[in-house]
């Protein structure tokens, strides 16, 4: 009977620790804010300079608090679209995301440039990629992200 209570406890404190090599993470969409005039934006393909428009089409965040800090994935899904009376080959092209970090008072921590590129299939017009950056935030604090034109060095 007692090597039942004994299995009991190492069993529990195997799964405990394992929860603390697996970070949990939770949403936290409601700190993520998308600002309205960078929801969408025009940009040029890399290969032959056709235009495309941009729009975020959602987004979503899992956060792991920790001590001072909080770790967040956020998932930016976007809606690309080009005129295939432009072109119909298959084109590359570079959309930057500017990702801000605020504390608990609006202030701006600090904030990054980053940029994904993708490409639109041949004879496709719209393609719907998903971006997932990864950001750290303090606790209380909000992320704030934007499509931009082009890429701003912090």
């Amino acid at each position: 009977m007692q090597t039942k209570y004994i299995f009991v406890i190492i069993l529990s404190l195997f799964f405990s620790g394992c929860e603390t090599i697996r970070p949990t993470f939770s949403d936290c969409t409601h700190s993520i804010t998308a600002v309205e005039e960078g929801t969408r934006v025009t940009l040029r393909t890399l290969d032959n300079g056709d235009t495309a428009q941009a729009s975020l089409n959602g987004v979503s965040a899992l956060c792991n608090e920790r001590v001072d800090t909080v770790d967040i994935k956020i998932k930016v899904g976007l809606k690309l679209v080009r005129k295939l009376d432009q072109n119909v080959a298959a084109v590359e092209l570079e959309l930057p995301l500017i990702i801000a970090i605020l504390d608990s008072n609006d202030k701006v921590k600090s904030y990054e440039s980053v940029s994904y590129k993708m490409a639109f299939p041949e004879n496709k017009s719209t393609i719907y990629p998903v971006i997932k950056p990864k950001t750290k935030m303090p606790i209380n604090g909000r992320v704030i992200i934007t499509l931009a034109p082009k890429i701003i060095k912090p």
